[in-house]
């Protein structure tokens, strides 16, 4: 009796299975930075849904830290640098995307009205807005505000403009990704929760 470790064709499509497993890449990122270091950042990860838990998308926002320095053609050209580190992350579940991609599509100039998703915890109240806009260029403008409970905690804000074709890409991405959210990546029973997928649901709590 013959084994699948015995069986090439077996081999092969568990090492393809792998292949495809580490392929995987859940994350998009666009970076807006400019000379005034008044840019921003924005950074999406979805996270399949698994068992009995559904999937999300994790948005993440930074403010621009630093701006590019240096030459290229000199080679000692430096990169502008994000704060990662007073990030503003929020969860976004499979309501909360549908929702957005009715501006992406062009159903809707804003979500809801203009008055956005509202997410409330125990300990903070964070908005998160997307408005199609024609000044001063066309694009959509994605808007994160969060403000703690406590008097003395400060409000954090944090924008970024996506482009048209920005837009209408990060819009198709999302809208593939549903399917990732309500039902998982196919065959991956498994996908247990990472170092930075923990850290991430911690920052959105």
């Amino acid at each position: 009796m013959n084994s699948d470790t015995n069986n090439p064709a077996a081999v092969q499509k568990t090492n393809e299975d792998d292949t495809s497993f580490r392929a995987y890449r859940p994350r998009l990122s666009f970076y807006h930075a400019n000379g005034k270091g008044t840019g921003s950042a924005a950074r999406f990860e979805v996270v399949p849904a698994c068992g009995d838990r559904d999937g999300a998308v994790f948005l993440t926002l930074a403010q621009q830290k630093s701006v590019a320095t240096g030459s290229v053609g000199q080679g000692n050209r430096e990169h502008a640098t994000f704060d990662w580190q007073n990030r503003v992350t929020v969860k976004l579940n499979f309501g909360d995307l549908c929702q957005m991609l009715l501006v992406f599509r062009g159903q809707a100039s804003s979500i809801a009205d203009g008055k956005g998703l509202y997410h409330d915890s125990r300990n903070m109240t964070t908005i998160i807005n997307l408005t199609r806009q024609t000044e001063p260029y066309p694009g959509l403008a994605l808007d994160v505000s969060r403000r703690g409970k406590a008097e003395s905690d400060p409000a954090l804000r944090v924008r970024i403009v996506l482009n048209g074709a920005e837009a209408f890409g990060l819009g198709a991405a999302l809208e593939q990704s549903l399917g990732v959210l309500a039902f998982g990546v196919p065959k991956d029973p498994v996908y247990a929760p990472g170092p930075a997928r923990a850290e991430a649901e911690r920052a959105a709590s």
